[in-house]
């Protein structure tokens, strides 16, 4: 469960059971909805070659119903933007899918695919298996128990979990966390009862169905709206607005806030190809007279190395000898208790 939601008791007819340090690797990931609202989710490569991540629904739809789009937090701490929330074709289902562009799309996402194999044979046969967790800070394992699957026709498209160790409980957060079995993701968490010590979990071949139906109606490639952004990653700074973070900034469905971190605040904008760029124009609140704007370039993949220092305005241009670039670090300075507010950030492009 999302840690702003309370977790909700769900029914279910049970039947009794006898007795990124590298990114490429398949894994669970935070989904950061600012504010410290925190979901989970499963990142996987689809058979359309698209990098996506499943979670519940519940996770990313706000209190009107609506569908927001979360960010991605790495195991390296870096905070990624998603686009494009689906729902299952099954309304009755509590389950969800995001896309994932920009970096993690193009040179990391995992390398699993969601399979329809059957699953009911290897739920049968074990009656131990591993809840993937993702938290800030860490990746966690924890071992779990299965105490029941549903009866209906499919053979239990939903298990009851309980984790084996009772000083490991089941907690806010870890909704879309995922049971895997020799590294196998075989169900996804999406509904946990903390007071009884149970979770209850969805069979990733049902998830796998639903993902195939939404194929033969594939969403449209997002389009960058945020000026000539196309994708921002946070390496530092806290986002204190709930469904108000880097990937709705590129939607233009907020601005971005952030609070520094260590007196910093620090993102990547990566280009899709390169440019020549000249200046870094940053336009938004709470700014002015509270530090500075440092910018860095990189040009594939050489290392950064200092483009221009300004003072920090409500509209700062930070102008900086025309250079080739295919990423540019940016960095704000301020104090912890500053709050920025950044409307819009453009790239003015120079003479090639």
């Amino acid at each position: 469960m999302i840690s702003a939601l309370k977790p909700r008791l769900l029914v279910l007819a049970l039947t009794l059971l006898g007795g990124i340090p590298d990114m490429a690797a398949a894994e669970t990931v935070l989904l950061a909805r600012g504010d410290d609202t925190f979901g989970q989710g499963w990142l996987f490569l689809d058979a359309t070659g698209q990098c996506r991540v499943a979670t519940p629904r519940h996770v990313i739809e706000t209190s009107d119903g609506k569908l927001s789009t979360p960010d991605l937090l790495d195991s390296y701490g870096r905070i990624h933007p998603t686009h494009t929330p689906l729902t299952a074709p099954d309304p009755e289902l509590d389950l969800a899918f995001v896309s994932v562009g920009g970096q993690i799309a193009r040179e990391g996402c995992s390398r699993d695919r969601v399979r329809l194999t059957p699953l009911q044979p290897i739920i049968q046969s074990i009656k131990q298996a591993i809840v993937e967790i993702a938290t800030p800070t860490e990746r966690q394992s924890i071992p779990v128990a299965l105490k029941a699957v549903s009866r209906d026709s499919e053979g239990g498209h939903m298990i009851a979990l309980a984790p084996v160790d009772p000083q490991a409980p089941f907690q806010k957060g870890m909704s879309g966390g995922t049971v895997t079995h020799n590294g196998r993701p075989i169900a996804m968490l999406f509904e946990v009862d903390s007071e009884e010590g149970v979770g209850i979990a969805m069979r990733y071949d049902l998830i796998a169905s639903e993902l195939q139906k939404l194929a033969a109606s594939p969403a449209k490639p997002i389009e960058a709206k945020a000026g000539s952004l196309h994708n921002l990653i946070l390496l530092k700074g806290r986002l204190p607005q709930k469904d108000m973070g880097l990937s709705t900034f590129l939607s233009r469905e907020s601005a971005l806030q952030i609070v520094p971190a260590e007196d910093r605040i620090t993102f990547v904008i990566e280009m899709d190809g390169s440019s020549v760029i000249k200046a870094v124009r940053l336009q938004g609140e709470g700014m002015t007279g509270q530090g500075s704007i440092i910018v860095e370039a990189d040009n594939a993949g050489q290392g950064f190395s200092p483009g221009a220092r300004c003072a920090l305005l409500d509209d700062t241009t930070c102008t900086m000898s025309p250079r080739r670039v295919t990423r540019l670090r940016i960095t704000l300075t301020g104090s912890a208790a500053a709050t920025y507010k950044i409307n819009k950030i453009d790239l003015v492009k120079g003479d090639t």
